[in-house]
């Protein structure tokens, strides 16, 4: 009898311990990374394409940006890298986005500054094999959208020739 006791007894604790660490992280971290996918080829400017200037490690280009995964590849192409994505080619105003990538230790980081103008606004930093990409690229989202709201040199140009 004790030992149908035993038995259940661990099930159950096994059960539970298998439970826990499903619902204090494993199974979150599934469901966002299934989620990524839908997530950076969403439609950002109902259709239209917004074009961003883009430097990255000294080199500027103009980047234009309909989804998430534009802004995403430019960033991430290397593992190591930092630059600034801003609407506004003047950049002495206005929102616009510092992100570096580098490895420590085998790990591979990324921060994400918002700036208006010099002043920094909101610094964070990511662990991204600890917490994957998702928060990083929920903050990029965010800020880009943010950036794109307000009006820019490249909108003033595109009413001229219209």
């Amino acid at each position: 009898m004790w030992g149908t006791v035993s038995v259940i007894v661990f099930i159950l604790l096994l059960t539970f311990g298998v439970w826990k660490s499903f619902s204090s992280g494993v199974l979150r971290e599934m469901i966002e990374f299934a989620k990524l996918p839908i997530l950076i080829e969403k439609d950002m400017f109902n259709g239209e394409t917004k074009t961003f200037v883009f430097k990255k490690n000294g080199v500027e280009k103009a980047l234009k940006i309909k989804k998430p995964n534009d802004a995403l590849n430019s960033i991430t192409s290397s593992r190591t890298s930092s630059g600034t994505i801003s609407f506004d080619p003047k950049r002495e105003n206005g929102l616009h986005l510092e992100f570096s990538m580098w490895l420590s230790g085998g790990v591979s980081l990324m921060t994400i500054i918002e700036k208006d103008g010099n002043k920094i606004i909101q610094e964070d930093e990511y662990n991204l094999e600890e917490k994957g990409l998702m928060p990083a690229v929920y903050r990029m989202i965010d800020l880009i959208e943010r950036m794109s709201s307000t009006s820019s040199v490249w909108d003033e140009f595109s009413s001229d020739k219209t």
